[in-house]
């Protein structure tokens, strides 16, 4: 069924991520609201090494595969490098018996639980190992497709091909979009973190820039938009950012400080600022309004869909603009 609040042909597909340590929240979110989740990615799994052989660790806890047991969910889980650990990326990229391990691995859990798939969340991974990548992706693809499971790719975004920067060095730069495009069934682009902003998380003009940086590398159809579902806090003084946090606290401040809010048209993100010990702070935040922008800008490049990180921490309001009954 279409979406109701956009066009009848728009039906982007919905992809929400969750974590443990906010997975309370999220198992909440799900129960409420789990007509709308086309695809439930919890981040709990890990590639650890142990006496130099890799092992994968993690799994869900009760509450969590019985909300998804009880609502028939498909699970596409995410798999990282532990701590994101660069040197455990590293011993994995250059052994492809440990390679073949933890593939094995994957393709085994995924059977025994039922999941359609998995996402590669490997982060912080020097990049000089991008072609080491773009191999490893290659070749646990042609496993998953044998095995009838999807391989997804979670990938920094960036919008240059080189800067000497740590957010390119060891973070970004180690992913060659158009060939992990070509081995994966799509890329969940996080369109999250500008490493430059000295307010939101993810205004328009950074997520603009970096589609059209993108658009001659990844097919619209093979690209889901990370889209934040948490804030930033600043200290206004200093400019300094302090902190982080959900919608949830966002409610918590506006329940109990004085405070002024505004809708930042150019950036796409509302703000909040109070007091408080005598400091003044100035929170940009996602909400239903900054959702809306991000979803009509999915339409306008015609893409997958979206990945959200993070349920359980989203304005309550997004979900009505994901009404699938109608």
């Amino acid at each position: 069924m279409p979406i109701s609040c956009f066009a009848a042909d728009f039906n982007p597909e919905a992809i929400f991520y969750l974590a443990k340590y906010n997975a309370e929240a999220g198992v909440k979110s799900i129960e409420q609201n789990w007509q709308k989740i086309d695809i439930l990615a919890p981040q709990m799994h890990t590639v650890i090494f142990n006496n130099n052989s890799a092992k994968i660790i993690g799994g869900f806890g009760p509450k969590l595969k019985k909300a998804i047991s009880d609502h028939s969910l498909k699970v596409m889980p995410l798999v990282a490098n532990a701590n994101f650990n660069q040197s455990i990326m590293h011993k994995l990229l250059v052994s492809p018996s440990q390679q073949d391990r933890v593939i094995t691995g994957l393709v085994y859990l995924a059977k025994r639980d039922k999941y359609i798939g998995w996402q590669f969340d490997f982060e912080n991974i020097n990049y000089q190992d991008k072609d080491l990548y773009s191999a490893f992706i290659e070749k646990a693809s042609k496993s998953f497709k044998k095995n009838n499971l999807i391989l997804t790719v979670a990938a920094i975004a960036r919008s240059v091909d080189y800067e000497d920067t740590d957010a390119f060095l060891n973070w970004g730069g180690a992913y060659d979009y158009k060939k992990l495009s070509e081995s994966a069934d799509f890329i969940s682009l996080m369109a999250y973190d500008d490493p430059q902003s000295k307010g939101p998380v993810a205004s328009i003009e950074y997520v603009k820039k970096i589609l059209d940086y993108i658009k001659d590398k990844i097919p619209p159809e093979k690209l889901s938009l990370g889209v934040p579902l948490y804030y930033w806090k600043w200290n206004a003084d200093t400019n300094k950012k302090v902190g982080s946090g959900f919608f949830n606290n966002v409610m918590v401040i506006i329940t109990n400080f004085l405070h002024t809010i505004n809708f930042d048209e150019s950036l796409a993100v509302s703000s909040l600022s109070y007091s408080y010990n005598n400091r003044n702070y100035k929170i940009w935040f996602e909400d239903k309004k900054s959702f809306k922008v991000k979803m009509d800008i999915i339409k306008e490049n015609n893409l997958r869909g979206f990945s959200a990180w993070l349920l359980g921490g989203e304005d309550p309001a997004i979900w009505t603009l994901l009404d699938k009954n109608s």
